[in-house]
């Protein structure tokens, strides 16, 4: 009967009715016994034609999970979920499977455990996603053996757990990520799974794009990983609007999808119980069969498929075909290619139609989930400028969204790599479209909220986003400035003007009034902030608990904000003022004259230096909300580095250790880097 699977045993042992060890070419039990090994029945294949499939085996389906065997043994409660077919989904099932038979159904993978995406969808004539490493459950190592993530994959919600997740400064997968095929091979042998597990395995693809599983996926979005991206945002647009438009928008469902079963697959399928109260029952939506067994990783590989073709496909007018080279396509120039498309004469003088304009928001907020690296993203947000065709614009609140996530991933991956932001901070009508005030001196300050739609907690956030952008590009001019000092050459890149002489080029070298106009205004947004950015709990001196009553103290405060905004934000502050006090350019004039004066004024930076990092170490102990937490990974890289003290280093470990285990985000490479600078 085609398609249904055969046994794995040797032909002498599955006629005599033994137990196969099924070693390759020859049995041992054939070869202990003194005859020659019959061999094996070549393993029937079949392509998985989606909806065709599930049909087929529906049956297996419901006598092993409805009748709640072993298969779903152990999680009382737990409701039945049927496999339907996926009603909505655009193209056909993706992966080819091989199924064999043996009193049940399992399932092998070939290459085994084959993790990258493009061995994945195996159907002819489809695109080739980018390799998504399979991480071992045991080792924390994907299947390049690589320690998972980078330190630069601690910007943001995506990238930070996976695709690249990089943070840019993420890179994007090149023909020369793709996997070794023979090095692909999963820790667990196949020949080694029970039964039990292989069904599992089976059941959770045909699970792929059903009503519950997005279902499941969707509201895991909306509890954990949406409010990461309303930081700055009062409106909640990534909490309260982005699921609704879900609903009919494709791009964007599977965008969550993808991103929230990457996130499981960080935590390896645990969710936080968090507001849920202790006692009380789970939804049907908040659970999923055998979530700590299930291939997360391969499920985002699929969805983040699915998302980026439909995204191709709605920014092309619906009549382009999805290529490989498509998919690979970074989600930023898709949508920046159909926004340059667009002529400014349709949409009119003076605002933009509200169907566009929604389409607008759906594909940003996409893109925002799925978004590898920020190259175009510029231009991408001065179409938009132009096409609302005036002078003074406020962007839309989705559109708004979008932009104040990217301005944060931009500057912090900016600052590792002393590189200038993708988002030009000089650009005064963009930032003052994206809500914040910023007059005609070039200097931010707090309006009314009702002028501008924002609360005074986003501005004063977003406006900190713009002056530590203003910080990052002064510190990559000073890095231009220096590398043509070594090499002396001209530093052209510092000038702006091709063919400018040296002492042209010396007048813009970033110098110490360019550094005194920056501090002050970091000393000014910090004068100006609402009475919110006082923390609510503060202890200066807290006892660590997990030692003797007459144990010491613990070497940083602890200090709590009531609201997750005003706590992500002066985490930030006190990491600007730390990133200028240790760039302060030289000043032959004003410089002190004597070795007294300098050694005094390197005390001072020191002890300034020291009580900022205690700030950003002191809101990390105080434990705060999930959406400060993941951003402060960078923060808490840098000032490890300025920290000297043993118990110091020990709970900054700790710190960054504890966002991985509870959030999922990246944060092993920046301990390693921590560590092998506190040994030199």
């Amino acid at each position: 009967m085609p398609g249904v699977p055969s046994n794995k045993a040797c032909e002498r042992c599955k006629k005599r009715h033994l137990k196969c060890d099924e070693t390759r070419p020859h049995c041992q039990r054939c070869t202990a016994a003194g005859v020659e090994c019959p061999g094996y029945v070549q393993t029937r294949k079949f392509i998985d034609q989606g909806a065709s499939v599930r049909r087929r085996y529906a049956p297996y389906q419901d006598a092993q999970f409805r009748s709640g065997t072993a298969a779903n043994a152990g999680r009382g409660g737990e409701e039945h979920v049927s496999a339907s077919p996926l009603h909505e989904m655009q193209v056909e099932e993706l992966r080819e499977v091989t199924l064999e038979s043996r009193d049940g159904f399992q399932m092998t993978e070939g290459p085994e455990d084959m993790t990258a995406m493009q061995s994945q969808f195996s159907v002819s004539n489809t695109p080739e996603p980018q390799y998504v490493p399979k991480v071992n459950r045991v080792s924390g190592h994907d299947s390049r053996g690589s320690p998972r993530g980078t330190l630069q994959n601690s910007v943001s919600p995506n990238t930070a757990m996976g695709y690249s997740s990089g943070l840019e400064t993420t890179n994007a997968v090149t023909s020369n990520d793709r996997p070794d095929y023979q090095n692909l091979v999963s820790s667990e042998s196949v020949s080694h799974r029970n039964e039990k597990e292989e069904f599992q395995d089976i059941f959770s693809e045909l699970m792929t794009g059903t009503e519950h599983e997005v279902a499941f996926l969707l509201r895991h979005f909306t509890q954990v990983i949406a409010p990461w991206l309303d930081l700055s945002d009062a409106g909640k647009f990534f909490s309260v609007l982005v699921p609704i438009r879900a609903i009919n928008c494709q791009s964007l469902k599977y965008s969550i999808a993808a991103l929230a079963a990457k996130q499981l697959g960080r935590v390896k399928g645990a969710k936080s119980s968090t507001g849920g109260g202790m006692f009380s029952s789970p939804a049907t939506t908040e659970t999923y069969p055998n979530a700590a067994q299930v291939d997360w990783y391969l499920k985002a590989a699929n969805y983040y498929y699915l998302a980026a073709s439909d995204l191709n496909t709605s920014t092309s007018g619906g009549y382009t075909i999805v290529s490989s080279s498509a998919v690979l396509e970074s989600p930023i120039e898709l949508v920046g290619r159909w926004l340059n498309k667009r002529s400014p004469q349709r949409i009119g003088q003076t605002s933009i139609d509200a169907v566009f304009l929604r389409k607008a928001e759906d594909t940003l907020a996409s893109i925002a989930l799925l978004t590898l690296h920020l190259s175009g993203i510029n231009s991408l947000f001065e179409s938009l400028l132009r096409l609302h065709q005036k002078e003074s614009i406020t962007f839309s609140h989705g559109i708004r969204a979008s932009f104040w996530n990217f301005s944060r991933q931009d500057y912090l991956g900016s600052y590792f790599t002393r590189s200038e932001t993708h988002l030009d901070p000089r650009n005064l009508p963009l930032w003052r479209a994206a809500g914040i005030s910023i007059d005609e001196q070039e200097k931010f300050h707090m309006v009314d909220s009702g002028s501008i739609g924002l609360s005074l907690e986003d501005q004063a956030a977003n406006g900190l986003s713009w002056l530590v952008s203003k910080v990052v590009n002064f510190l990559a001019k000073s890095k231009q400035s220096q590398i043509a000092q070594w090499t002396g050459s001209s530093p052209g890149s510092v000038s702006e003007t091709p063919g400018a002489s040296a002492d042209a080029s010396e007048q813009t070298y970033p110098n110490t009034n360019t550094w005194l106009d920056l501090s002050f205004e970091f000393q000014t947004w910090f004068e100006g902030v609402p009475e919110t950015f006082r923390p609510c709990v503060r202890i200066e001196h807290p006892r660590d608990l997990s030692k003797p009553s007459d144990g010491g103290q613990l070497p940083f405060p602890e200090v709590f904000y009531s609201l997750a905004t005003c706590a992500a934000t002066m985490q930030h502050y006190h990491f600007g003022r730390i990133a200028l006090l240790l760039n302060r350019p030289p000043d032959a004039v004003s410089a002190p004259s004597t070795a007294f004066d300098r050694l005094q004024g390197y005390r001072e930076v020191t002890k300034e230096v020291e009580y900022r990092s205690r700030e950003v170490c002191g809101i990390a102990l105080g434990r705060p909300q999930g959406e400060v937490r993941v951003y402060m990974v960078p923060l808490l890289f840098a000032v490890g580095q300025c920290l000297e003290s043993t118990d110091e280093h020990q709970i900054i470990v700790d710190l960054l250790r504890g966002v991985e285990a509870d959030m999922g985000w990246a944060t092993e490479s920046a301990v390693q880097n921590l560590q092998s600078s506190w040994s030199r």
